[in-house]
């Protein structure tokens, strides 16, 4: 197969990662590095060698493939010009503003018969996909309670953040979609929600929460927490996810001396920890990041190459939102929210 030939559009700070990872990936090129802001652009090009611009439309009849790393407001558009010229995407959660967006995502890029991936990048790490095995795999028994926890002190806010056109949420939605799509990836689908939030520090500076706690009722009947937080100034754990069930617990955790282990407690007494690196060694690394976004390109390469779809693909990648706004609802309402319920006032997609 011919090398894919990639573009990355928006060059702030996540993209370094994504860039890395395009890198690291023998199948393809990456021929563009594309940002509004000219120097981000040349900046990030002049490390890869490879062309910028500021124009994502005009680029696009030279990829195969883009990987959107702007802010939310703008995926939707862009997600849906590129469908429309037959380019595959890939797009940085959140996958939109909100639901009408989303479903306008799904509609064009199953239309234009294109790969579309939501970059839901804990699926593709080895710890995460880890703890998937153990939980699907029956050996925790039936599944009863799950905790899930990150806690963070966001630093500067950008000015994107600050607009509510273009950043009308908190962190519930913007960053406990990935944690809330592994609750749905590991425990299964969720058929209740309700959220309470408050924001204690970010106030003047973005439109919503900075710090939630939600709880949900899964189809399987085990009842699960998320609690997140961007306000916290001395976190204890970066990441928690414990799970118990009636023939073993098992916990994923990152630590804050940067080890991410997976620890596993069986009925028969014998405990396992598995421990993963997220060093960068033997990796091409230009901007100095770990490794954790090589697993998501390499799966969105393989899905153009086989013409299968991705693991999180735009109907899987949605219900992370549906959710969470199912659960903003609840709080708004004071009543928890059928999942059903919610949906079932949904147009069809």
């Amino acid at each position: 197969m011919a090398k894919l030939k990639a573009a990355v559009i928006g060059c702030g700070g996540i993209s370094r990662a994504h860039i890395n990872a395009w890198m690291a990936d023998e199948r393809a090129d990456l021929v563009y590095c594309v940002d509004i802001d000219e120097e981000r652009a040349r900046e990030k090009a002049e490390v890869v060698g490879c062309k910028w611009h500021t124009d994502y439309t005009a680029i696009l009849d030279e990829v195969d493939a883009v990987d959107i790393c702007t802010p939310p407001h703008l995926h939707a558009e862009m997600t849906v010009e590129a469908a429309r010229r037959g380019k595959h995407v890939m797009c940085e959660k959140i996958m939109a503003r909100n639901l009408d967006e989303a479903e306008a995502m799904i509609r064009e890029t199953e239309k234009a018969g294109v790969v579309f991936m939501v970059a839901f990048v804990l699926r593709y790490r080895p710890e995460f996909q880890k703890l998937h095995e153990i939980c699907t795999s029956g050996q925790l028994g039936r599944i009863l309670q799950v905790y899930e926890q990150t806690s963070m002190r966001l630093g500067k806010v950008v000015e994107w953040r600050r607009d509510p056109l273009t950043f009308p949420m908190g962190c519930f939605l913007s960053h406990g979609c990935h944690y809330v799509d592994q609750l749905i990836w590991n425990i299964g689908p969720i058929t209740e929600a309700y959220s309470m939030s408050s924001n204690f520090v970010l106030g003047d500076q973005i439109l919503g929460d900075d710090t939630t706690v939600a709880t949900f009722r899964h189809e399987n009947g085990a009842l699960s927490a998320y609690v997140e937080s961007w306000a916290i100034t001395h976190p204890i754990t970066r990441i928690r996810f414990d799970v118990y069930g009636s023939a073993g617990s098992a916990r994923l955790e990152y630590h804050l001396d940067g080890r991410r282990t997976v620890e596993v407690k069986n009925e028969d007494g014998h405990d396992t920890v598995f421990e993963f690196d997220p060093s960068k060694q033997e990796y091409m690394d230009p901007f100095g990041g770990a490794k954790d976004m090589h697993g998501q390109i390499a799966h969105f390469v393989d899905c153009i190459a086989e013409g299968k779809q991705p693991l999180t693909h735009g109907r899987e990648g949605i219900k992370a939102m549906q959710v969470i706004l199912a659960a903003c609802e609840a709080e708004h309402s004071g009543k928890v929210v059928r999942m059903d319920e919610f949906l079932a006032r949904r147009p069809a997609v």
